[in-house]
């Protein structure tokens, strides 16, 4: 099986070569990253510093005309942030209110502020908005996305243009220039909320305490072992009401998305080289074996990755010694790889995934979002 970050060239990716993600290798070889302790404590002070100035109010946020709320977490990629993101502004756009996305756009190019969508047109590609703003474009019809290198200023761009009720900012839990009305913190049910913090902690953005922040936390239960333990950690954080949610397969589009939706059962017993940047890419091998599919071969790259061409040639060829009959992708992948030409040849298949919340979070949501107005 191929592990990998990056493939070289167009050469076919060897069988054997195990090359261990990021937060697996820091953990692996812990103790050879004892030097860097000095830092991690400058990190904590840092951190602890800037919220105490904060929450006493000697750093000042943003209020901006507009409800505001933050969809963000703890941790570095990988919670839910995304589709979550997608569910409230699909559910709150069906309330009848005005919503608008702003984001960041990770690893897009340029740092101007972009409207990647008016809430009619998809306006930017992948590379000038980044992946996953480009992905809430294409998800929410009537929802305006902008995207600036500051949230902040993507917030007051919005405002401006779109006049909305409601701003969703996604990834916005530690961007606390912005004045927030409510802040949902996702939490990933895999990872115990203690390893976020202590050395050699990888993926950490602030402790465990920083839940009392929170309006609402989504525990995100794909793969958890013990979801009622993990409700139990994030009770003794928070007095924030605490629901479930889990991302759902609908379907598989190929890059063309000329196609209609096919069922997840279409790649069951099929041959298939899993392509995905991620951040965690062995969940998207457990959707694809939980609908069947036998994976022949798996190419990793780092999250965010900007697809080029010889990528495109790396895995056409390994997805020829592998005898795979398709490449199966995340939808987050296939924006950025639909830009390359020749992949719309290949046998792509897109992973279509809706991120469900139990029913109650929506009323309780709505309900302070009335009562704060």
């Amino acid at each position: 099986m191929a592990f990998i970050t990056k493939p070289i060239g167009r050469r076919p990716i060897g069988r054997g070569r195990l090359r261990l993600p990021l937060p697996q290798a820091l953990a692996k070889f812990r103790w050879l990253l004892a030097p860097l302790l000095p830092l991690l404590w400058l990190f904590r002070f840092v951190i602890f510093a800037r919220s105490f100035c904060y929450d006493r109010g000697f750093f000042k946020s943003k209020r901006l005309p507009a409800f505001v709320i933050s969809i963000g977490n703890l941790s570095v990629g990988g919670t839910g942030k995304t589709p979550s993101t997608i569910f409230l502004a699909a559910a709150l756009r069906d309330q009848g209110w005005r919503v608008a996305v702003v984001s960041k756009g990770y690893r897009r190019k340029g740092t101007a502020s972009v409207v990647v969508s008016d809430g009619r047109r998809i306006l930017a590609d992948a590379v000038t908005a980044g992946d996953e703003p480009l992905l809430m474009a294409q998800a929410c019809d009537g929802v305006p996305v902008v995207v600036a290198r500051d949230k902040t200023t993507a917030a007051m761009a919005a405002v401006e243009k779109f006049a909305p009720d409601i701003i969703l900012v996604d990834d916005g839990f530690q961007h606390r220039r912005l004045q927030r009305d409510i802040d949902v913190v996702m939490v990933d049910g895999r990872m115990p909320l203690s390893n976020l913090w202590w050395f050699p902690a990888w993926p950490m953005r602030e402790p465990a305490t920083a839940l009392r922040r929170a309006g609402f936390v989504i525990l995100n239960t794909g793969g958890c072992n013990d979801c009622e333990g993990m409700m139990k950690q994030c009770r003794r954080y928070t007095a924030a009401k605490i629901f479930s949610g889990a991302l759902r397969g609908l379907g598989w589009r190929d890059l063309t998305a000329a196609q209609k939706i096919l069922p997840l059962d279409f790649v069951k017993d099929q041959p298939v080289l899993l392509v995905s940047g991620i951040a965690h890419p062995e969940r998207f091998r457990e959707l694809a074996e939980k609908f069947g599919a036998r994976v022949v071969d798996e190419i990793m790259f780092a999250d965010h990755h900007r697809y080029r061409e010889n990528d495109l040639g790396a895995i056409e060829a390994t997805r020829k010694v592998s005898g795979a009959r398709y490449i199966l992708t995340t939808s987050k992948d296939a924006g950025k790889l639909r830009l390359l030409p020749g992949a719309t040849a290949a046998p792509f298949l897109a992973l279509e995934t809706v991120f469900d919340i139990e029913p109650p979070f929506l009323t309780e949501l709505v309900e302070a979002i009335r009562h704060k107005r």
